[in-house]
């Protein structure tokens, strides 16, 4: 089952000329706006415009979830994280990318604070649209649930990607802006649980297709909320009426560039990073493994060479530009599952879990693996069923290989990487890449620096409550901790 994301700028444009009413100006009048491609709050008049405001928040969230191929987009979650992590190495020599891959970001990085700015209009987006089908007497629609799930899925992006001490601002129909206060991580969190209980709620009080799959989709963020706050039980509960082949994917089209898929458009398009390969002493094998998970092959284009020249080798997950990433699926629910019965120390259900989308039909027909599949074998072959490697160590090392290659690419690992120091007490230097870097090509070389998250950008300084200065070292956040 698969619920797309296709709202598409170019109708939200469309449909806000006909929720103004504009039908019955003069041609002169049409083409006289105020502002271009910004659908005012004034133009929100009533409930035949709801369509339109999510459709807005829908491709503002697109946008900051992995960008897109523009001078408009920016390079979004996913792709900073795979960056900052050790899915992606970079084969370019942009410099405020440098510092993410090496994990010593400024405050004053012009690449990361697009980012900020782009996730922090996606909560805003979805928050108004929630709102909006409230105020125009729809406050139990599907609508309204979706809206607050990609408002949920907001929180949770910055609570498992940014330091502790994100402020979240609203801005009011008359454009002005009430200021919020810097919020802890566990704060963050528990905006976002807010927001999908209430979305499971509508959703589960409705009938039909829709708002089943609104449901799955709200039970898989407020799981992944639930796991987040180190409540596994909970999470595993939640996502148990999940079936292992839901999906809710971000789609992307060829309608514009801002459409196009951000991690398509910035890596195997551009060639500016390839999968890594233990990076930094700690990473997983991405590269070498040959799972058919995290398909790649060396780079076809530019001699085999990425943007700098150095040789790359590119990521195939995302080979078109219209390819779709999964936002929530049925896989996350069976991990989730088998991460709170290996808590429960259930070995079993622990390995049953794990191995039920290795087995999948569907999971496999859904995702196009055998496309990935080296001539001659089969998927029973390249996805065996997992046993029990024999020890609790090597039971948490494999059950977040598993994450990483089912969610590759789809902003989980950052997340993942700070709970594995949270949660389970291990070191940061273990887990994080470490030590000496030096690019494929060695082009670049410098030693990985010791953040484990990202910082909040000068920008925010504009803020009140939260002013520049203050400790270097804590980059405007309240700690750095994982």
């Amino acid at each position: 089952m698969t619920t797309p994301i296709r709202r598409l700028a170019a109708g939200v444009a469309a449909a806000a000329l006909a929720a103004a009413g504009l039908a019955a100006c003069s041609a002169d009048d049409i083409l006289r706006v105020q502002d271009p491609d910004v659908v005012r709050p004034d133009n929100i008049a009533d409930s035949t415009a709801l369509p339109l405001v999510l459709a807005g928040a829908l491709s503002d969230f697109q946008n900051a979830y992995n960008g897109g191929n523009s001078a408009i987009s920016t390079e979004g979650q996913a792709n900073m994280v795979g960056l900052f992590t050790d899915e992606f190495i970079q084969t370019e020599s942009f410099p405020t990318r440098t510092e993410v891959e090496l994990r010593g970001i400024g405050r004053e990085n012009t690449t990361m604070a697009p980012i900020f700015l782009d996730l922090s209009r996606a909560r805003a987006s979805a928050e108004r649209a929630a709102r909006k089908f409230q105020e125009f007497g729809q406050p139990n629609a599907v609508g309204r649930s979706e809206a607050l799930s990609l408002a949920g899925f907001s929180y949770v992006l910055f609570a498992e990607n940014y330091c502790s001490g994100v402020p979240y601002s609203i801005l009011n129909d008359d454009l002005t802006i009430e200021f919020g206060q810097p919020q802890t991580t566990a704060q963050t969190l528990a905006a976002a649980l807010a927001k999908f209980d209430s979305a499971l709620a509508i959703a589960t009080a409705g009938t039909g297709a829709t708002a089943t799959r609104a449901a799955h989709l709200a039970r898989v963020g407020r799981a992944r909320t639930l796991l987040d706050l180190d409540r596994a039980a909970e999470a595993a509960t939640t996502v148990a009426p999940v079936p292992t082949d839901f999906r809710f994917v971000v789609q992307h089209s060829e309608n514009s560039l801002r459409q196009n898929n951000g991690i398509w458009a910035l890596s195997t398009s551009q060639g500016r990073w390839g999968v890594s390969d233990r990076e930094g002493g700690n990473g997983l094998p991405f590269r070498s493994a040959a799972d058919v998970r995290v398909p790649n092959r060396a780079r076809v284009a530019n001699g085999g060479n990425g943007f700098a020249a150095e040789p790359m080798q590119e990521q195939l997950k995302y080979d078109e530009r219209t390819d779709a990433i999964v936002l929530a699926d049925g896989v996350e629910a069976r991990l989730i599952e088998a991460e709170a019965a290996l808590r429960a120390n259930d070995v079993t259900t622990f390995l049953a879990k794990l191995n039920e989308p290795r087995a999948s039909a569907l999971v496999r027909q859904a995702r196009d693996l055998q496309r990935y599949a080296p001539v001659g074998q089969t998927l029973d072959q390249l996805l065996p069923p997992l046993t029990d490697p024999g020890s609790t160590t090597a039971r948490q090392d494999l059950l977040f290989r598993e994450r990483a290659y089912w969610m590759y690419l789809t902003s989980h690992r950052l997340g993942d990487l700070r709970r594995l120091v949270r949660q389970y007490g291990r070191g940061a230097e273990s887990v994080f890449p470490t030590g000496a870097y030096s690019s494929p090509g060695a082009l670049r070389t410098g030693t990985y620096g010791t953040d484990l998250s990202f910082p909040l950008p000068n920008d925010e300084g504009n803020n009140p409550n939260t002013p520049p200065g203050g400790s270097p070292a804590l980059k405007g956040c309240l700690d750095r901790n994982a």
